[in-house]
């Protein structure tokens, strides 16, 4: 099994949205500059997208195509970019950051943001970057471990987390007592549940992918198929119901882990505010606290 490290995470919609077309679609030709020279330079990296990218750039295939690479992901809806990019370079990767953007309502919950970002710049046909990314080569750590995160986390918020993992619609109105469980099978990881009592109540198809009800849980383990992700739950022997959430993730798991309320990302006081008056007006956000440890970085 693997993990991922990353040299340098690209705000992606930044870059996109830095030229435009007559129609105001903004140009991924300057993500595809971008991307060519990280490439070239032989620096790993992963883009973020905001949510509305696919209407407002002249490519969405492309963003597609990065999506599909696992190279890049766009967002769920209600959150921006800036969010998970600052959270996952700083708490996650310990990497650099590609933006012309500079973060100001967030400088106080990143201060590192000032060394960690990469400005690019289109001079002409030239694309020039600071610091250059030459120096971001000789500056990454030597030793690169895939990034690990230990959060302490509810077992509900772990049973959100693997339906939406497994987009199991069903399994939202099922009981508290039941986990999605998923056998190894092609395209797909696995799940498993290791609890004092276990009985199957539901199997969809071929998929592997079973509901189970299960009592005095001891250990979930989650093992996906490319081996980017890598998670153990252990619950805590004096509240069961709390435990460790521990080992590596991919960019992709990791907001599906942020969405389920299972790793809590600070947010500005605007964007505090604004999820405030979504909560008062009806809408429902569940966030909860946990901290993911830092990775070795050469940042």
């Amino acid at each position: 099994m693997r993990g991922e490290r990353f040299d340098v995470l690209v705000d992606g919609s930044n870059v996109v949205m830095h030229n435009v077309d007559e129609a105001g679609k903004g140009k991924t030709e300057t993500l595809k500059q971008v991307a060519s020279r990280l490439e070239e330079a032989e620096l790993e990296f992963f883009v973020i997208f905001d949510k509305g990218i696919m209407k407002k750039c002249d490519d969405p295939h492309y963003v597609r195509r990065l999506e599909k690479k696992r190279r890049g992901l766009i967002v769920p809806g209600g959150r921006e970019a800036d969010a998970y990019v600052l959270f996952l370079a700083e708490k996650v990767y310990d990497c650099y950051v590609l933006s012309r953007d500079r973060f100001a309502d967030y400088r106080r919950i990143y201060p590192s943001i000032q060394r960690r970002l990469v400005i690019y710049n289109v001079n002409g046909e030239k694309l020039e970057f600071k610091p250059r990314l030459e120096e971001i080569k000789s500056r990454r750590a030597t030793l690169r471990q895939p990034a690990t995160l230990s959060v302490e986390c509810s077992i509900e918020q772990v049973r959100r987390f693997l339906f939406l993992a497994t987009r199991n619609e069903n399994a939202k109105f099922c009981s508290d007592d039941i986990l999605v469980e998923r056998k190894k099978k092609k395209g797909h990881g696995e799940i498993h549940v290791e609890a004092e009592f276990k009985e199957v109540k539901e199997r969809r198809g071929n998929s592997g992918v079973s509901l189970v009800k299960a009592d005095e849980v001891k250990r979930l383990d989650y093992r996906s198929k490319s081996g980017m992700t890598n998670l153990t739950w252990t619950p805590y022997r004096l509240n069961p119901s709390l435990g460790r959430l521990s080992g590596y993730a991919s960019p992709h798991v990791i907001v599906i882990l942020i969405d389920a309320g299972c790793i809590c990302i600070p947010l500005p006081i605007k964007e505090k505010e604004r999820r405030n008056t979504l909560h008062h007006s009806g809408a429902h956000a569940s966030i909860v606290h946990g901290n993911a440890k830092r990775s070795q970085g050469g940042v």
